[in-house]
Formats: C-alpha cells, sequence, structure tokens
C-alpha cells in the first residue's frame, strides 16, 4: 500500500516545487512579511532580556560617548570593540541623543532589535541568492531561508533575550555569498570583519586562507592572507592598549563555568558540574584552560589536515562551517545564538534533509535550554539541575557533531563528484548552452 502511494507523493512534491521556483520571490516576500511581523509583536511586548538592557547598550553608549567600555563591570563587555560600535552606532541613528535612563532605555532597545529585524532580512536574503547562485531552485532554495526566517530557536529567542550576534549574521552570511561567487578578495575581507565583531568565526580564517593557498597558490593568495592578517590585528589585537580589554575578553573565554555547571549549555559543563558532584574532583582553573585548550587544538588540526587534503572536493561553504563548528565544539560558554553562527552557512549548503536534521536537533536543543532556566510552563524541572544542564550540553553538541559529520561525508571524493554532477545539472537546466543552428 505504502509503495502504491509513493507515485503520487513524488508527483505532488514535484508539483509544489514546480509552484516553489515559479514563485519563489513573492513566496519568500512573504515569509520576510509574516515572520517581521511576528517578531515585531514579540518586540513591542518584551524588554530584550538583560544582557541587552544592562551590558550590550550601556557600554556601547559609553565606547560611542569616547569612553572606555572595559573598565567598569568588564564581564558585561567580553567583546572586541567593534561590535559595541556598530551598537552604539544604531543607537546613535535610531534614538539620536537620549540619554540613557530607566525610562528611555526601553526605546533604546526596541530601536536596537528593530534593527535586528532588518539584519534577519538581509541573511534571509542572502542564503537564498546565495543557494540560487549554486544553481537550486524551488523548495531547495526557499526552504533553508524559511527555516531562517521561521524556526523559533533562531526567530524568537533572540529578540526575547536579544544579542548582538544577531547584527553579525549578515557580515558571515555575505563572506559566504561572495565566496561562492569567487570573489574570494571580498569574501576574505568579510569574514575577518565578522571575526572582529564577535570571535566565533575566528578558525574560519585559517581554513579558508589554506584552501585559498591550495587552490591558487601562495602568490595570488599572499594579498588576501595580508589584508585578513591587517583586519585581525587591527580589531583584535590593537584594542589591547585599552586597560581592561584583555581581562574581559579573556575572562569571559576563559571562565570556570560559574554558576556550578548552570551557566550555559557546553561540554565543559564535565568539569564545572559532573566531575565535582559525582566524583567529587574538583579541577583548578588553570586545568581546565588547558583541557579546553588541548581539545580545541587536537580537533584544529584534525579538520586542518582534511581541509589540506580535500582541498580540491570541499566548498568554500563548508570551509566558514568547518571552522565554526570546530570552535564552537568545544567553547566553555555555549548558547543557541553562538550555534546559529554555524547554522547560517550550513543552511546555505542546499541539503535539505540535513538542514531539516540539524534545526530539528537545534530545535530541541533550545527548547531544553528554556526548560533548564526554569521558564513557565516547566514540564521538566530536573533540567534546571547541574546535571539537567548537562544532558542540554549533550543536544547542543549533537547539533555540532551532526552538521560537523554531515559536511565531512559528503566531502568524500567519491560522493563530491556525484554532488557535483549534480550542481552542473543544475546550473544547465537553469542557464542551458545553446546549440548551433
Amino acid at each position: 500500500m505504502l509503495a502504491s502511494l509513493i507515485p503520487g507523493l513524488r508527483r505532488s512534491y514535484a508539483e509544489l516545487d514546480s509552484f516553489a521556483g515559479k514563485y519563489a520571490p513573492v513566496i519568500l516576500c512573504g515569509l520576510l512579511a509574516a515572520t517581521t511581523l511576528q517578531k515585531l509583536s514579540l518586540i513591542l511586548h518584551t524588554n530584550g532580556g538583560g544582557d541587552l538592557l544592562g551590558a550590550d547598550i550601556p557600554k556601547s553608549m559609553m565606547l560611542i560617548a569616547g569612553q572606555n567600555p572595559y573598565l567598569p563591570n568588564p564581564w558585561a563587555s567580553p567583546y572586541p570593540p567593534f561590535l559595541l560600535a556598530i551598537v552604539g552606532s544604531i543607537i546613535r541613528v535610531t534614538s539620536g541623543s537620549i540619554v540613557l535612563t530607566p525610562d528611555t532605555i526601553g526605546l533604546i532597545s526596541r530601536n536596537v532589535r528593530i534593527a535586528g529585524l532588518v539584519a534577519d532580512a538581509i541573511v534571509a536574503l542572502l542564503i537564498f541568492a546565495t543557494l540560487q547562485t549554486r544553481g537550486f531552485s524551488g523548495l531547495s532554495s526557499l526552504i533553508p531561508s524559511g527555516i531562517f526566517l521561521a524556526l523559533p530557536s533562531i526567530s524568537l529567542s533572540p529578540y526575547y533575550w536579544f544579542n548582538g550576534d544577531v547584527l553579525g549574521y549578515p557580515i558571515l552570511a555575505g563572506s559566504v555569498l561572495a565566496l561562492v561567487r569567487g570573489r574570494y578578495f571580498v569574501g576574505s575581507i568579510l569574514l575577518a570583519i565578522g571575526t572582529i565583531f564577535k570571535i566565533h568565526p575566528i578558525l574560519a580564517i585559517p581554513f579558508l586562507l589554506i584552501w585559498l593557498v591550495r587552490r591558487q597558490g601562495i602568490p595570488k593568495s599572499l594579498p588576501i592572507v595580508m589584508t585578513t592578517g591587517s583586519i585581525l590585528t587591527l580589531g583584535l589585537m590593537v584594542p589591547i592598549v585599552l586597560p581592561g580589554y584583555l581581562g574581559s575578553v579573556l575572562g569571559f573565554n576563559l571562565s570556570s563555568g560559574f554558576g556550578g555547571g548552570t551557566a550555559s549549555f557546553t561540554m565543559m559543563n564535565l568539569l564545572y558540574a559532573i566531575f565535582p558532584s559525582v566524583l567529587n574532583l574538583s579541577l583548578a582553573t588553570v586545568v581546565e584552560n588547558q583541557v579546553w585548550l588541548a581539545a580545541t587544538a587536537a580537533i584544529f588540526v584534525a579538520v586542518l589536515g582534511f581541509v589540506w587534503s580535500r582541498a580540491r572536493q570541499i566548498s568554500p561553504i563548508d570551509i566558514v562551517a568547518l571552522g565554526l563548528l570546530v570552535w564552537l565544539i568545544p567553547l566553555r560558554q555555549i548558547y543557541t545564538h553562538y550555534l546559529v553562527w554555524a547554522i547560517v552557512p550550513f543552511l546555505m549548503r542546499g541539503r535539505l534533509r540535513q538542514t531539516i536534521v540539524v534545526g530539528s536537533l537545534l530545535e530541541l536543543a533550545n527548547t531544553m535550554s528554556s526548560w533548564s532556566w526554569n521558564l513557565p510552563p516547566d514540564p521538566f524541572p530536573e533540567l534546571s539541575t547541574p546535571i539537567g544542564f548537562f544532558v542540554t550540553s549533550l543536544v547542543y553538541l549533537s547539533v555540532s557533531l551532526t552538521a560537523l559529520l554531515f559536511i565531512m561525508k559528503e566531502t568524500d571524493p567519491r560522493r563530491a563528484m556525484v554532488v557535483m554532477n549534480v550542481d552542473v545539472s543544475r546550473l544547465l537546466e537553469r542557464y542551458p548552452i545553446p546549440t548551433a543552428r
């Protein structure tokens, strides 16, 4: 009976795919309008959360006023100054010379989050443009953008607890689109700018440079290497002269699991909570740092060798995604908005089944994290315990590992040839080669 239904389902899918391909721009605009109105309603009924109100807004306003944001409450500004400058510029443009007071901070928060709506729309359009550039059409080009716009863990959570990462996703997406179109210089510059905005793409830089050297040689790659290195130096190293900058940034990223393993959803909770509670073993911060650095270095070296050996088969999208995943898997502080940095390039790969699997895992992880924070209704209060946080951390890990395995499996030389042939076939369908008459 099931076998008899398959032809009908295939015909229905083909018709739906044809309809989506014919009216893709209209459907995408409709999705943008519907999800923007939904997010706007959420913005009008919430305040943006403590990170935005107590950290991002005050620190950004300090920076644009010429003050050092890294001296008071250093834990509230563990970012490069470029992020604070962007948020501060948005505040200046949208809120004018409003003075930060308890009465005006709500207005400023609303304006910053509305700017985030524009950033989301740009990312969705860039995902769609990237897939179209690669020859995808119909549902294959629409669904990834729809997931980014409509999946609650990506589209709603960042507006309830707003984080500046939302404003960095367009930089990353623009970088990937430029790389796909062969604009390696522009793509590398944008990736470096994304790194000095939020440090998460930092390991994607060496992967990309190695990939470029392997594909086009050192002489052609040297200007890109020098420009990228200059941007990273200016954005990450020069600010060291600011008192408190180094302690603020490193202090957060090298923290020792404040909260007893109930602060974020990292696998380092194994050291922060499980070892102390189960084995009665507490490790010094320096040991935790060494474990984190060793784990990151081991994964980095393994994937670097993979990139070196598969440079001819692997795409620039996968290069960027791998760099982000290598950074995020052992990271000491993990939240949903951190993982979205890796999800953005993953959506641009055009692999619907893989996208749905990874998106489902991300949604499960984000839902469990909400229960872990005891947000009502909370059907599983046990998740708010250290062991519950560790269980949720395992689900977060499954998101990254699943995405990593999908990418590495697809770059098998034999499979890569099949995928390349499929992509070429799609391109020929859209842009047929004229025949002589």
